[in-house]
């Protein structure tokens, strides 16, 4: 194990962190990804019963689109939730 002293040393010499989204908006940015997960996967889910009369295989990529772009956008929240309630818990 390193010395207190050496580790405080490579501290003061490490490069300062730039965040690449401020941390203050990013529960702004969580709930827009929220919302809009939401929207896509109800979409995703009544998407079937719309489309009655087209083929199963078509109906089946348009519900893994929307679905994947929906899971991105839920797991984009997630992060940002977490990171904002994380942090000012």
């Amino acid at each position: 194990m390193l010395p207190y002293e050496e580790i405080h040393k490579l501290y003061r010499k490490s490069p300062k962190f730039e965040e690449l989204i401020p941390l203050e908006s990013q529960p702004i940015y969580a709930s827009a990804a929220l919302v809009v997960a939401l929207i896509l996967l109800v979409f995703a889910v009544t998407l079937p019963a719309k489309a009655s009369g087209t083929p199963l295989a078509v109906q089946f990529v348009k519900y893994t689109l929307t679905s994947l772009v929906g899971s991105l956008f839920l797991g984009l929240a997630i992060v940002f939730l977490t990171n904002s309630f994380g942090v000012y818990a």
